[in-house]
């Protein structure tokens, strides 16, 4: 969780470096990387040339990205140094189901479509120290005849270790942020533009018996485009 902390600090701090330093500039990307090589959502190609991240790169994958820009290779192909990287959580989303196994309380604190999908920076209380994996899924459902919006449900099941209170609960559990990256090409035949609605649940305010309620939270996005 902390990589990912670091990386969402970088994406608000694109700057250009000293042309001492032989860097074009710094960037934060998502890429998918075949066969070794690094395609970012835009198109341009990440040829590595140098690893300071101490870790090794996969080769195969989704990957949000950390580097220093060094030079232009070809059209659209350039020289970085890859300073630090993470693997976001990357699944394609499943049909509704009208029974979840769960549907605990997450934050989605930021969501923009690239690449084909649909990412986003999640928040969520893991209990300190834990080693149970948490489980989140998108579900999707298709527009009908009825009703033109696509519908993506993000579903999280804490496998009970979820506190009932944040507010009281800071001791046993901390707020971890994470990317996730649903992939969203093939929902839809190309060219067709839907509305689009993102729905979760998370803490609301405390009712009358002073406990925690859990609300339905959702945003719409007038025009998504496959």
């Amino acid at each position: 969780m902390k990589k990912f902390a670091l990386i969402l600090l970088a994406l608000s701090l694109l700057t250009v470096s000293c042309r001492k330093d032989r860097v074009l500039f710094t960037d934060v990307a998502f890429v998918n990387a075949v066969s070794g090589v690094y395609t970012t959502d835009f198109g341009l190609v990440f040829n590595i040339v140098e690893n300071a991240s101490g870790k090794e790169i996969p080769a195969e994958g989704r990957l949000i990205m950390q580097c220093d820009v060094l030079k232009a290779s070809g059209k659209g192909v350039y020289d970085v140094r890859v300073t630090d990287f993470a693997i976001p959580l990357t699944k394609d989303p499943i049909p509704a189901v009208e029974t979840p196994e769960a549907d605990d309380p997450l934050s989605i604190e930021s969501g923009w479509f690239s690449g084909g999908y649909f990412n986003l920076l999640l928040g969520l209380y893991t209990r300190k120290d834990s080693e149970v994996k948490h489980l989140i899924n998108a579900e999707y459902t298709f527009p009908t005849e009825t009703n033109d919006t696509l519908y993506l449900r993000i579903r999280h099941n804490a496998f009970g270790e979820l506190p009932l209170d944040p507010d009281d609960s800071e001791d046993e559990y901390g707020y971890s942020r994470t990317y996730a990256c649903f992939h969203l090409d093939g929902l839809l035949p190309s060219g067709t533009e839907v509305p689009f609605k993102v729905l979760w649940k998370w803490y609301g305010e405390k009712g009358e018996d002073d406990e925690v309620t859990v609300e339905d939270c959702s945003h719409i996005i007038d025009k998504l485009i496959f």
